[in-house]
């Protein structure tokens, strides 16, 4: 089964929003040669804007769901590629301004029309490119989404939209992901670093 479409009366739905307080803070894991407060015009994303009329940030309210959603795209994969380690860094957000986000998860899936296969399922990104557009011109005017991951379905997830860029505030960078910290982290998966 695939993912439904937005309903005809989406615009005049009431959605559950979460509320991001100022001064919260986000993780992401990113791909060190670019930019890491990043809003991607591309098609390739998810929640990304089906025709490019908006950026789309990906963060994770918990550092867990942030290296899921970067790390575990191969299911049954035990172990990291060094290579793939490499090139990816990580950083800690903090946000200056409170964010309004639309659920796209839980109960609110059902308000809205949708159902988890729109955050959840796999290529193309078609349908879920058309729940952002839709819902990024929603009448809330929220900054974003949230939804839970596709490879850790407990992480709570944030598609932020570019109109959140003045909230992004960087708080900490790290490179070398070859750390203690980051070990301890993908040992929560199980996952191990290839020989």
């Amino acid at each position: 089964m695939s993912a439904p479409l937005p309903p005809a009366d989406l615009a005049r739905r009431e959605p559950q929003l979460i509320i991001v307080p100022a001064g919260s803070i986000v993780h992401r894991f990113y791909t060190a040669k670019f930019d890491p407060i990043f809003f991607d015009r591309s098609r390739e994303g998810r929640l990304n804007a089906p025709d490019a009329s908006y950026g789309v940030l990906y963060v994770a309210r918990d550092i867990e769901g942030a290296f899921a959603e970067t790390f575990l795209r191969r299911p049954g994969a035990t172990i990291l590629d060094p290579e793939l380690l490499s090139r990816k860094a990580y950083i800690r957000i903090k946000t200056r301004l409170e964010l309004k986000l639309i659920k796209l998860a839980g109960s609110g899936l059902a308000i809205l029309g949708a159902t988890a296969e729109v955050v959840q399922g796999g290529l193309p990104y078609d349908v879920p490119q058309i729940w952002s557009k839709a819902l990024a011109t929603h009448q809330t005017d929220p900054h974003g989404i949230a939804y839970y991951g596709r490879h850790n379905d407990e992480a709570l997830c944030y598609a932020l939209f570019d109109r959140a860029s003045a909230a992004m505030m960087e708080m900490e960078r790290r490179i070398d992901l070859d750390q203690d910290w980051f070990w301890q982290l993908a040992a929560r998966y199980r996952i191990g670093l290839a020989p």
